[in-house]
């Protein structure tokens, strides 16, 4: 997007909205509710949605609110990467940006004002918002930092830091689209994980900033995980294709680490396999 763009009070700026849904017409209703309710007249909003085979109301939900909607369906197998490169894929009018959400965030009534001011402060920069816990400050999606050889081995930033991202979590990510053309669409070589994390990377690899929206966007909550009665079990969750599908490691490990660290990657696929076989009564947690 161009300054002069910006500097036009009367011009909005036109978004593409990327999202999957799944079977929680709650939540989703929920997400549409916190939305119209941040809207802001300096956007114009285009939702290009995959609804991935729900069985609930989720289609009546998403064709219930005022934005204007292209619904693609799936047939409930292709979690959050695959159907959100299907709903980029759908694109079919000129934007000048992407925002990539997810359906169960909570958005502040502010969340469009801080984006907005943050757009026109990094124009060509790729922009993350922090999400928080329900009723807390504590954040649990937003930027990363890398703090070693290994690609996932990242530290979650907050609100105080000034340091810039590494990568990120795809809750709430504003893409210029000077910077989508240059990177590419989302890859959906993966399932669920890695997808996003895969993107910030390769941000960053072509020398774009990636930046975090001063003020939380929203508020949200991690997911629940089972307990695991055998160990059988905890490898099974562990390794399916919402989590860390082997491949998806492989496939990310390979194309991240550095090639001075690449002779690691064996131990990086190990070590997971391990510390759940040896660790007693260890319950999964995305915490």
């Amino acid at each position: 997007m161009n300054k002069s763009r910006l500097d036009d009070a009367t011009d909005q700026i036109s978004i593409a909205v990327l999202m999957a849904c799944h079977n929680r017409a709650r939540v989703t209703k929920s997400f549409f509710d916190s939305i119209e309710i941040s809207r802001s007249d300096k956007f114009n909003f285009r939702f290009y949605v995959t609804d991935d085979g729900s069985s609930d109301d989720t289609k009546s939900v998403l064709e219930s609110h005022s934005f204007p909607i292209k619904i693609t369906q799936g047939d409930g197998n292709l979690f959050w990467a695959k159907a959100m490169a299907k709903a980029e894929e759908s694109i079919d009018h000129l934007h000048d940006g992407i925002l990539w959400v997810n359906d169960d965030l909570k958005l502040f009534a502010d969340a469009f004002e801080n984006l907005f001011n943050c757009i026109k402060s990094h124009p060509n920069a790729v922009l993350v918002g922090q999400v928080v816990r329900f009723n807390t400050t504590r954040v649990i999606y937003g930027g990363y930092k890398s703090k070693s050889a290994h690609p996932l081995r990242l530290s979650l930033l907050n609100g105080t830091q000034s340091e810039d991202p590494d990568t990120f979590n795809g809750n709430f990510v504003y893409i210029p689209m000077e910077v989508r053309l240059a990177v590419g669409p989302i890859n959906s070589f993966y399932y669920h994980a890695y997808a996003d994390c895969d993107y910030g990377y390769r941000v960053r690899q072509l020398g774009y900033q990636i930046k975090l929206i001063p003020n939380f966007i929203g508020e949200g909550q991690t997911n629940t995980q089972p307990k695991f009665t055998n160990k059988w079990q905890q490898l099974k969750f562990f390794y399916n294709k919402k989590n860390n599908r082997l491949r998806d490691q492989i496939y990310f490990l390979t194309r991240f680490t550095k090639l001075r660290y690449m002779l690691l990657i064996p131990i990086f696929l190990a070590t997971p396999f391990v510390k759940i076989i040896v660790t007693k009564k260890k319950q999964v947690s995305d915490d």
